[in-house]
């Protein structure tokens, strides 16, 4: 599932995924940043990545990735994930745009993130 989080500034998308995923939900993380974009040249982006297992992992930011058809329009993005499935994500890292500043972040350091992300 694809659950959207509440943040602290309009322009920063918080988005939690957790769990398996579907097209819907990417769905509903294109339909927002839609609305979303509209209104501010640069977007930055908070994902919580919970309970997703390694083999679906790179799947996964290839089609988040896809989904975020304008992801030149972010300036940032916070990643927050479980310490063992970082090492597979750095090995992905490539697929993510290299203009957008990316930051890893434990899942016990949920607050510095968001902090980060906001600033």
């Amino acid at each position: 599932m694809i659950k959207l989080l509440s943040m602290d500034a309009n322009n920063v998308i918080g988005i939690l995924i957790k769990g398996n995923i579907n097209t819907q939900d990417f769905a509903l993380v294109r339909n927002f940043i839609e609305e979303v974009e509209i209104h501010y040249e640069f977007l930055r982006i908070y994902v919580e990545i919970q309970d997703v297992k390694e083999i679906y992992l790179e799947d996964l930011f290839k089609d988040l990735e896809f989904t975020l058809s304008h992801f030149h329009r972010f300036e940032k993005q916070a990643i927050v994930i479980d310490n063992k499935l970082f090492t597979q994500l750095e090995q992905i890292r490539s697929l993510l745009t290299a203009s957008v500043k990316v930051e890893y972040f434990s899942l016990e350091h949920k607050c510095k993130a968001r902090c980060w992300i906001l600033n």
